[in-house]
């Protein structure tokens, strides 16, 4: 788990405090404002969490696992659920200030999203403003527990997460709470690659900056693209999203400095763009099939 400290998310210190936790591994995607966090109790508890502070924002949650009864309060109502099964979901709107009984051990992604965050989006896909999301409480959505359980390693090694991988969480997290329990409906239509100059522009950029942590946001802007239509964009020119084709060139540059430098792994990791060694070492050896320390010496020999 990741420490709690001057790096940790203001969400993330709220939900420790809340539940008297040292610890809740936390992440941000800064271009959409989006706050995510893992909360896992494994023994059984009685949590009375007092209300959050109220804001223009709501926070989703997603069990990972089965968990067992709570109530929660907004505004004058209550809501008690019973058993909860894996990729049950919950929404509170923090402009009511919502509290809860928790009783009973949990794994669970907690999502921040503020209104203004929705409405950006809305915006941007072409769409009206989300006025509420009506989520019945308890609802097992297998779309949102898949975008939760991708998320979980970042949260818990937030020092590897790129900047690019959590803002498309955060995008396919709007668009899916948009067209599912906000009323947006998804309008079909087939998706234009980039221009030429586009496509240059971007790869030129996300190369250019391996070491740096590059935002989903910023590539889109020198596109002159929205953030989702780029997404959209930009794998459909070259079959991979941003993410993934940068990883793909992080590790092309790792793979020549290996074998033309003399240069440490950490160093190597370090130019390269990822968090350190080991990060280097996992992500190098998930896709080439050894570690950087055994093909260098492959290609030395």
């Amino acid at each position: 788990m990741a420490s709690l400290g001057a790096a940790a998310t203001p969400f993330a210190r709220q939900l420790a405090h809340q539940y008297g936790l040292d610890d809740v591994p936390a992440s941000r995607s800064p271009g959409l404002s989006l706050d995510m966090a893992s909360m896992h109790h494994a023994q059984p508890h009685l949590f009375v969490l007092d209300p959050l502070p109220a804001e223009d924002a709501f926070v989703v949650s997603v069990e990972l696992a089965r968990a067992g009864s709570r109530r929660f309060f907004q505004g004058n109502a209550q809501t008690y659920l019973g058993l909860l099964e894996p990729g049950a979901v919950h929404i509170s709107d923090l402009a009511e200030r919502p509290s809860a009984y928790v009783c009973s051990p949990f794994h669970s992604v907690l999502f921040r999203l503020p209104r203004a965050t929705m409405d950006d989006f809305a915006r941007e896909s072409g769409g009206l403003a989300i006025a509420s999301l009506d989520c019945t409480p308890g609802v097992t959505d297998p779309v949102l527990a898949g975008i939760a359980a991708a998320l979980l390693p970042a949260l818990e090694r937030p020092a590897e997460a790129c900047r690019l991988f959590l803002d498309h969480i955060a995008l396919a997290l709007c668009a899916h709470l948009a067209s599912t329990y906000g009323g947006a409906r998804r309008r079909p239509a087939t998706v234009a690659g980039l221009a030429p100059w586009q496509e240059r522009r971007a790869k030129e950029l996300l190369s250019g900056n391996l070491a740096r942590q590059v935002s989903l946001a910023e590539v889109a802007a020198e596109c002159a693209l929205s953030r989702g239509h780029f997404s959209k964009a930009f794998k459909a020119t070259t079959g991979h999203s941003p993410h993934a084709w940068l990883i793909e060139r992080r590790i092309e540059a790792a793979r020549q400095m290996l074998q033309a430098s003399t240069a440490s792994l950490s160093e190597i990791a370090i130019a390269c763009g990822f968090a350190d060694q080991s990060h280097l070492t996992r992500v190098f050896g998930a896709r080439v099939g050894s570690s950087p320390a055994q093909w260098r010496r492959m290609r030395r020999h």
